[in-house]
Parts: structure tokens; C-alpha cells; sequence
């Protein structure tokens, strides 16, 4: 069930980080924004609407998957789930902690209290579990930041070499006003170079989880070489995330059309791999007893 997580008292102990990386925001944005477009205005008014329209439609995205981050509940066990078996025969997870039958992919998270629906991790920097329901926009979160950190970062180059030019010639009261701007100027383009180096490969990781159907948990427990028993091809890995169709995916939050196949608690599974999976376990259970 999809729902905006309540603010318990471990949750607002944790908005430390998240106060950390909103003022981390906002310094880059303004210091792009006011001091390095900002002046050039006047002189290159087409220019600099082209970048900060493009700009500002990057940081807009950015802000709501932020806060679809914080604000979208992950994913709970559904009341009384599992006491029915049915006609399954195999074997379920019980979490002692939450009292509930854990469905596959779920996990108990220690900081949350709480069991997760297909728990990739917990996230300090968003205060949240990152988990079925707002994994896509943990995502969205990812790209958005670095498309924004890149139009920083190419777009900032010249105006920071005019700064320099016009502080060299600067022989004004305005000298040093220009130098604070162009040291801030200058702190804003390195630290946003270092964030998108940092990023890359973390995106990248991620990327890579979601189009083999594997969560940073499972990924963290699963041999070598070895797939998915969920993988059930690329398109529908990345549909189970984003939803089925491709021009909301893109969209920082849920509607009907675009949010994520299924519902945490029921998976399809490649069925081949599950056939192996079942055929090995005699022969390992055979290798603990030492035959």
C-alpha cells in the first residue's frame, strides 16, 4: 500500500543529514543562480535564459524526487499476510521483531524498526529506507542531481574565466567584492566537479541493480557470476522500478501509469533459475554434513 511515511521520533532525530544535504543544495543553486548567471543577465540574456529554463527544470525534478525520497513510505508487510498458505509448500521468513511473515525481497531494517518491502538499503541521507515503493525515485533522485551538478559544471566555465578577467583589471572598491564572488564562485565549480566524479560510479552500481533485478542486499549475498532468480530480462527489471511506460519515467511521482509493477509482496520468477536453485540445495545440505 502506497503511503507517505509518519514522523516518528527516530525520523526527526535523523533530519541531521537531510538538513545537511538541503543546505548543500541550495548553497550550489544560489551561487549558480545569483552570482555566476545571474550578472551575466543583461549582456547574454538569451544565453543565460536557455541555461537557467533547462537548469531550473533539472533542480525542480530534483526537489521532488528529494522529497518523494523522504516522504514516500517504502513498503510494509500487508496486515495478516502469510498466515494462509494455500497450496505453497516452501518455506517463509518470520521477523520476531515485527511479528509478521516476511515476503520475499523483505527485510528487517534495524534503524527503521520495521520490516521493508524489497529493502535495498537504508539511507541516511534521505532519513528513509530505500524499498519498493520509492526506490524509483531514490533513482530519479540520483540522475537529476548529476544532469543538474553537469549544467553546473560546463555551463560555469566561462563565466568563472570572466570573473577572473574582469577581477585582474578590477582596480575599483568593487575589487574586492569580485574576489569573495570568485572564490565562492570557484568553491561552488570544485565542489560540484568532486560530487559528479563521486556520483558516476554510484549510479552507475545502481543502474546495474535494477536492470538485473537484484536489490544492494541480495547483491551483497549472491555468488559470482550468478543471476537473478527474478530477472526476468532488462525492459521488465527496469519496468518493475518505473512503471511500464517510458514517457512517465522521468516522473517523480506515482500515478496510476506510473508507478511500479506489482506490489512488494508478490514476485514473478524466472523459472529455470528457481528449477536450479531447488536442484542445488540437496547437494549443498550433502556438503554440510561433510558426505
Amino acid at each position: 500500500m502506497l503511503r507517505t511515511r509518519p514522523f516518528t521520533k527516530q525520523r526527526v532525530y535523523g533530519m541531521g543529514f537531510v538538513v545537511v544535504v538541503v543546505g548543500l543544495i541550495l548553497t550550489i543553486h544560489f551561487s549558480f543562480v545569483l552570482l555566476v548567471w545571474g550578472p551575466l543577465l543583461p549582456d547574454f540574456t538569451a544565453l543565460a535564459a536557455v541555461v537557467l529554463f533547462a537548469y531550473h527544470l533539472l533542480f525542480i525534478n530534483l526537489l521532488v524526487s528529494f522529497y518523494q525520497c523522504i516522504m514516500t513510505d517504502p513498503g510494509l508487510v500487508p496486515p495478516n499476510w502469510g498466515f494462509y498458505m494455500g497450496d505453497e509448500t516452501k518455506r517463509r521468513r518470520y521477523c520476531k521483531m515485527c511479528n509478521v511473515w516476511k515476503p520475499d525481497r523483505t527485510h528487517h531494517c534495524s534503524i527503521c524498526n520495521r520490516c521493508i518491502l524489497n529493502m535495498d538499503h537504508h539511507c541516511p541521507w534521505i532519513n528513509n529506507c530505500v524499498g519498493f515503493y520509492n526506490r524509483k525515485f531514490f533513482i530519479q533522485l540520483l540522475l537529476y542531481v548529476f544532469a543538474s551538478l553537469f549544467v553546473i559544471v560546463v555551463t560555469s566555465i566561462v563565466p568563472l574565466i570572466i570573473h577572473f578577467i574582469l577581477l585582474a583589471k578590477s582596480e575599483s572598491m568593487l575589487h574586492s567584492w569580485y574576489c569573495v564572488f570568485t572564490i565562492i564562485i570557484g568553491i561552488m565549480w570544485c565542489l560540484s566537479a568532486l560530487l559528479i566524479f563521486t556520483l558516476f560510479n554510484f549510479i552507475k552500481f545502481h543502474l546495474k541493480l535494477v536492470l538485473e533485478n537484484y536489490t544492494t542486499i541480495e547483491n551483497l549475498e549472491r555468488e559470482e557470476g550468478a543471476k537473478s532468480k527474478f530477472d526476468l530480462g532488462r525492459r521488465r527489471n527496469w519496468e518493475q522500478v518505473f512503471g511500464v511506460h517510458p514517457w512517465l519515467w522521468w516522473c517523480p511521482w506515482h500515478t496510476q501509469a506510473s508507478r511500479p509493477v506489482g506490489d512488494g509482496v508478490r514476485w514473478r520468477v524466472h523459472y529455470a533459475r528457481v528449477i536450479d536453485e531447488d536442484e542445488e540445495l540437496p547437494a549443498d545440505e550433502d556438503q554440510r554434513r561433510g558426505r
